[in-house]
């Protein structure tokens, strides 16, 4: 909302990390017991990323809360981006 209104704010990179790394700890801890499918709600679609970015997180894999197809698309397509970064030569500075 703050985008979308024009309210940008100045904030320092290494305070505004640290406040979302908190952030996902409070959230991780605070809902933590749910199951999955419980964050896929189509009206709140922050809510089910976080809880995707926290399963990634958690387990080193793409969750897929909403049966979209979008957790196996996103593998190949980072598999991919793996495989052409691994196969390019250094860059040079």
């Amino acid at each position: 909302m703050e985008v979308t209104e024009n309210h940008h704010v100045k904030m320092n990179a290494k305070r505004y990390l640290t406040a979302a790394r908190t952030a996902r700890e409070i959230v991780e801890r605070e809902l933590g017991d749910l199951q999955m499918r419980e964050f896929a709600i189509r009206e709140l679609p922050a809510l089910q990323v976080t809880a995707e970015n926290i399963y990634f997180d958690s387990y080193g894999c793409f969750a897929d809360l909403d049966g979209s197809g979008h957790a196996a698309l996103a593998q190949r397509v980072a598999d991919a981006l793996i495989e052409r970064l691994s196969a390019a030569p250094a860059a040079r500075g």
